[in-house]
């Protein structure tokens, strides 16, 4: 009776399954990269969305102005919403916070005109500027030195509705 030794893997036919491995990989990270850096826009935007739609509820049941701004600098550092006693787009210590997110370094957001610093909801729940005239426009939500931009775009009655974009930050 013949016995059938064992059989190996010789180190070539190792070497040559890893650089196939390697090869893979190397071709699968940009996509990768770009389906994280996605998902990570989409994340942002629909917290931010959340947080509009919640301002603009609050607004209405409560009565009052409701306020959602940037926390620091710019919308990528976090923002909040909070009940705005002095409607001026501003919080100001005292004013009830009724929800903040962190923000996330790693994604742009940028508004146009009175939105790139504060989205202010009369108690009719109606988008308006600190001055009084109405407020509608569009928040970007991007991941620099990647392609695609989630635009939130915000009507008179302060409805917001999402749009995906091709390009980048810039344009």
């Amino acid at each position: 009776m013949k016995l059938n030794a064992a059989r190996g893997v010789t180190a070539l036919e190792l070497l040559v399954v890893l650089s196939v491995v390697a090869i893979l990989a190397t071709l699968a990270l940009p996509s990768w990269q770009e389906l994280s850096n996605a998902q990570r826009r989409w994340a942002v935007a629909s917290q931010l969305s959340a947080h509009l739609a919640l301002a603009r509820s609050a607004a209405i049941s409560r009565g009052r102005s409701v306020t959602l701004s940037p926390r620091g600098q710019g919308w990528s550092g976090g923002w909040r919403v909070y009940l705005d006693s002095q409607p001026n787009g501003q919080w100001d210590a005292g004013e009830s916070i009724l929800a903040e997110h962190e923000g996330d370094a790693q994604t742009s957001i940028a508004g146009n005109g009175s939105m790139n610093r504060y989205i202010l909801f009369d108690p009719d729940g109606r988008p308006i500027q600190t001055g009084g005239g109405f407020l509608a426009g569009t928040l970007r939500v991007c991941v620099p030195a990647t392609r695609g931009v989630t635009a939130l775009i915000m009507n008179a009655a302060g409805r917001v509705r999402e749009e995906r974009r091709n390009g980048d930050c810039m344009t």
